[in-house]
């Protein structure tokens, strides 16, 4: 009878413990610390059999800064320090303590219970540790424990890295989080004088920055946990194919490794037709079918049904067929590179414009490199009444088939004898060549043998039926063509006739499209032409003018010759005679 009155008796028993139990929780945030209420409500159920005890703590753990996501295994997640969790204990009696925080010397304190020691067991483990604490009070005990807020996470980032030693870093962060912390940027700080240059350290949290960071080995990362079993992370792998096992999340009192990149590092390349061609660091894992998830996928032309990986062995470089089939498992060995194939017949997004004077000026689907200029013209139509054929030209818009004699100036200068005026000669004609191919539309054998490439194209100008004059005329401008009888003469009287300075002995016809330069009896004129006057040039009537002055000079001069060496015979002959006459 007694027993049962004590029974009776526990659970207020238990309450009046609990809450006069000393119970504080400290939590760290943003460098602050911040003591939690220790006011507790206390809400009983109908039935006596359950005790909840609701605290003012849940506002906070809703706000806590260093929240997470990832699925909680009570298997694999060890308690310890600065976790809070909830214990919940069914038997007899149910309760519920919620805002238990684990002290740095790894226990929980229970009211009734006392302490006990959960630093690194599984939450599993800590189940079963609490149940056994509390067959001396409870019968048949269950308890449950439930996460509310996870400790931070201490690791040691070590290596290559510019910020090595211990981070702080959110619970179930992964490994790039970690890298993150003790990567940084070597910047110049602004500074009034030039000898007072302050060199600041500044966090990378740009995932590209981090990746251009060639000299840090990303893709093989290890991780020593505390147990001393190790792993290993592929930063590459997590952030172009998205691949999380080589993103394993960090555990408490992990260290990172992350070595140095140098050029006698083993590589392996990835190019041909995919998306994004590169060439990494080589990992021991790497498959054919990891690295081409990598790239970002295959361009249109590419031919998927096979890789082909170039390998140096033996002094000679291998040529190895991979089908698809095996790209999962194949063996990739130290700087194997992987070309991805064309084919030529799934290329069908190729097209080339067609401007102007045609039936149907637009933008057509072409064959890359297979259909010519001829074709291009019959499938947008026939010419218009108002089409100059002559004048015609192709603008290359793909690189695939850019003029053929593009060069950079600059290197020929250096063994080029030319003068200055030779050098601002070739600087013009580089920046006049512009890609652009002239074609006579009414030549078809030129146009069947001009091949045609994506993004070009072509341009039927309208015929103005004019002749356009200018140079020394006194009016330059446009006539009209009245036909090839006319001779340049006649547009060039139209013109007002020649101008002061004009060089009769250089008249040009530029012919329209091509733009090459005729004398007037070497061509006949057609519409759209242009008629060029040459000037005197001013360095030859400068030169004129100096070499009759010089003349003038050397004329006077040898007057002046002459009259002196008279002068002279004068003298000898005048004192001749006076001494012969003595």
């Amino acid at each position: 009878m007694r027993m049962n009155s004590y029974k009776a008796l526990f659970p207020f028993l238990l309450v009046i413990a609990f809450l006069c139990t000393p119970f504080q929780v400290s939590a760290q945030d943003d460098g602050g610390s911040r003591q939690t209420p220790t006011n507790y409500d206390l809400d009983f159920g109908p039935a006596i059999d359950i005790q909840y005890y609701q605290d003012a703590l849940s506002p906070f753990l809703g706000a806590n800064p260093l929240s997470f996501s990832e699925e909680i295994n009570i298997n694999s997640y060890t308690l310890g320090p600065d976790d809070l969790i909830t214990v919940t204990i069914q038997g007899n009696q149910t309760v519920v303590l919620r805002a238990l925080l684990v002290n740095p010397q790894g226990d929980i304190v229970l009211p009734m219970l006392g302490s006990i020691h959960v630093d690194n067991q599984t939450i599993a483990e800590a189940q079963k540790t609490i149940s056994d604490a509390a067959k001396d009070v409870f019968k048949d005990p269950t308890a449950t424990v439930t996460l509310e807020k996870a400790k931070a996470l201490k690791v040691h980032v070590n290596g290559a890295v510019p910020q090595p030693g211990k981070h702080i870093i959110a619970p179930f962060s992964r490994v790039d989080a970690a890298v993150f912390s003790g990567v940084y940027d070597i910047q110049e700080a602004g500074s009034s004088t030039e000898s007072d240059n302050v060199i600041a350290l500044r966090p990378i949290t740009n995932t590209v920055r981090l990746l251009e960071a060639d000299n840090l080995s990303l893709r093989n990362i290890r991780i020593i946990h505390s147990d001393g079993s190790t792993s290993q992370a592929d930063l590459y792998a997590y952030f172009k194919a998205g691949k999380l096992s080589a993103n394993p999340v960090v555990q408490n009192g992990d260290r990172i490794i992350v070595n140095n990149v140098t050029r006698d590092t083993p590589r392996i390349g990835v190019s041909g037709a995919v998306m994004n061609a590169y060439e990494l660091e080589y990992t021991d894992s790497d498959t054919p079918a990891l690295l081409l998830e990598m790239t970002g996928g295959f361009r249109p032309d590419a031919d998927t049904s096979k890789v082909f990986v170039f390998r140096y062995q033996n002094g000679s470089t291998n040529k190895i067929e991979v089908p698809r089939s095996e790209w999962p498992e194949f063996e990739l060995m130290p700087n194997d590179r992987l070309i991805v194939p064309t084919n030529k017949s799934n290329n069908n997004s190729a097209s080339a414009w067609v401007h102007g004077e045609v039936s149907n000026p637009g933008n057509y689907p072409i064959r890359n490199g297979e259909t010519s200029a001829l074709q291009l013209i019959q499938i947008s139509g026939d010419l218009t009444d108002r089409a100059l054929p002559s004048a015609a030209y192709l603008s290359r818009g793909s690189i695939e088939n850019e003029i053929p004699n593009q060069f950079n100036t600059d290197i020929l200068k250096r063994t080029s004898d030319q003068l200055a005026q030779g050098f601002e000669y070739l600087d013009l004609e580089t920046r006049l060549s512009q890609n652009k191919v002239h074609i006579d539309l009414t030549d078809e054998e030129q146009l069947s043998k001009v091949k045609i490439y994506d993004g070009d194209r072509l341009y039927v100008p309208r015929d103005e039926a004019t002749i356009f004059v200018f140079g020394q005329v006194n009016n330059p401008g446009y006539y009209p063509f009245t036909g090839i009888e006319q001779d340049p003469m006649d547009y060039i009287q139209r013109a007002g006739g020649f101008a002061l300075s004009a060089n009769k002995d250089r008249i040009f016809i530029i012919k329209a499209g091509s733009g090459t330069w005729y004398r007037p009896d070497e061509t006949e004129l057609a519409s759209g032409d242009r008629i060029f006057i040459d000037r005197v040039p001013y360095d030859e009537l400068n030169a004129q003018r100096t070499y009759e002055v010089q003349r003038q000079q050397i004329k006077n001069t040898r007057i002046q010759l002459i009259m002196t060496g008279l002068s002279t015979i004068t003298g000898i002959i005048t004192t001749y005679l006076a001494i012969q006459r003595n």
